[in-house]
């Protein structure tokens, strides 16, 4: 509750920053620049997953496990930063290399091309943010984490509200930079004083393979939901419009976005140390039921109130033409309810460093949920996606409870088996009753 309390409010200044940031955008670019975040970002985010090797992850990992001895926390520390350049220089270059077939593959010409250039110098910036969060997280400075995104997103947010007025649709790539670098910059400035920067050695760099093989599995099945989210978009945006596209982006950030609020607090100091106690099936055990426990006390209330006033949300955070969206986040929020549970299942699988298993798990559930994005919005238009989102997280909820239970022998405790069904059981009816209403 503390590391909700700190991370929580940093987070909550970020999403402030995006309300305006989007309903700026929704007002003076429409839901063409919508779509436009949506894709450059998916873009973005899929091609750093897999150049960035999982680092900002499994080095949350390494870091923690090693936090007790300076000696070799400093070794490890350097290997992370080299590791996250290297990475970072060499995800620009295939940015770079692959912008024609990007523009030729989302808006079927060649225009976009430049645009996607600029978005190798965010992958760059990206890769070296995410080497210092997770010093920051592993090391528990969490404060200082929170600290950076604060400087981040009003840095961001100050340098993109004039491009929006005056540069139209070309602002979106530079916006997306200004908050990369803007990121970068305030880290610099709250990383821990302790920890210099120093220039790995080959040793270092060797040493880091541990954690950057289980970053490769984890980057690999990152990839592969990413890829799965935008052979989907690029679908839609084929099949219906850009407007589409932008009318699903902003259903998506009224479920996902601003729940992660909660979900990226409690991340932060759950998944540290769950790893490092992953050698304690029974500490694990207790960790996940009462993380579970907390975060449906925590959701149930806001979902509920965030169905008796998702019309006034929708007008205040967008546009009136976005009310299309009702339908989808209607049915859609119930995903938070099946995510409280899975989230801290699935920490299990990557504290415990089982990289394999990690990987099975999260490509067959991008293709499950591809699948049933695509047949679900043809038979249903956007309503379809509301439950697609459902569906979806329930089947992966049931594919980590199968690891959770039968590969690593784990359990949850009575309360939290009662908190589940009951905290279930009245969510899905409102979200079922407000969907008739």
């Amino acid at each position: 509750m503390k590391t909700i309390g700190v991370f929580s409010g940093a987070e909550s200044f970020g999403i402030i920053c995006s309300v305006v940031k989007m309903k700026l955008v929704a007002l003076w670019l429409g839901a063409t620049g919508v779509g436009l975040f949506g894709i450059f970002n998916n873009s973005l985010e899929t091609i750093s997953i897999l150049t960035g090797l999982g680092l900002r992850q499994s080095g949350v990992r390494a870091v923690a496990r090693h936090s007790g001895d300076a000696g070799v926390l400093r070794r490890m520390v350097r290997s992370l930063r080299g590791w996250c350049a290297l990475s970072g220089g060499l995800g620009a270059l295939v940015v770079c290399a692959i912008a024609p077939w990007l523009s030729l593959f989302f808006f079927g010409n060649y225009e976009y091309w430049w645009q996607f250039m600029i978005l190798a110098a965010a992958l760059l910036f990206n890769a070296l943010t995410g080497g210092e969060q997770a010093i920051l997280q592993g090391t528990q400075k969490l404060k200082r984490l929170a600290k950076s995104s604060v400087g981040g997103s009003a840095f961001g947010l100050a340098v993109s509200i004039p491009m929006f007025r005056f540069m139209g649709d070309r602002s979106v790539v530079f916006s997306i930079l200004a908050y990369s670098i803007g990121l970068f910059i305030f880290l610099c400035l709250f990383r821990d004083k302790d920890l210099k920067y120093e220039v790995p050695r080959r040793t270092d760099i060797r040493e880091g393979r541990e954690f950057a093989k289980l970053g490769g599995y984890m980057a690999i099945a990152s990839f592969a939901t990413n890829v799965a989210q935008m052979l989907f978009l690029s679908w839609l945006n084929r099949d219906s419009s850009t407007a589409e596209v932008g009318y699903y982006q902003a259903g998506n950030v009224l479920v996902f976005r601003y729940t992660s609020l909660i979900f990226g607090a409690v991340g932060l100091e759950f998944y540290p140390r769950m790893a490092a106690q992953s050698q304690s099936a029974h500490r694990m055990s207790l960790f996940v039921s009462h993380e579970i426990g907390l975060l449906l006390k925590i959701f149930t209330p806001l979902l509920i109130l965030f169905i008796i006033c998702r019309r006034w949300i929708v007008e205040l955070l967008y546009a009136p033409e976005f009310e299309v969206v009702i339908p989808f986040i209607t049915i859609g929020i119930f995903t938070v309810i099946l995510r409280s549970i899975s989230a801290c299942m699935a920490y299990t699988i990557i504290a415990k460093g089982d990289g394999r298993t990690y990987l099975l798990t999260e490509t067959l559930d991008a293709a499950i949920g591809l699948t049933l994005n695509i047949l679900l919005y043809k038979a249903f238009g956007l309503l379809g996606l509301g439950i697609a989102q459902v569906a979806w997280y329930g089947l992966y909820t049931l594919m980590v409870g199968a690891v959770y239970f039968f590969r690593y022998r784990m359990g949850v405790t009575r309360d939290a088996w009662i908190a589940i069904a009951g905290y279930s059981s009245v969510c899905a009816a409102v979200c079922l009753i407000a969907a008739f209403i």
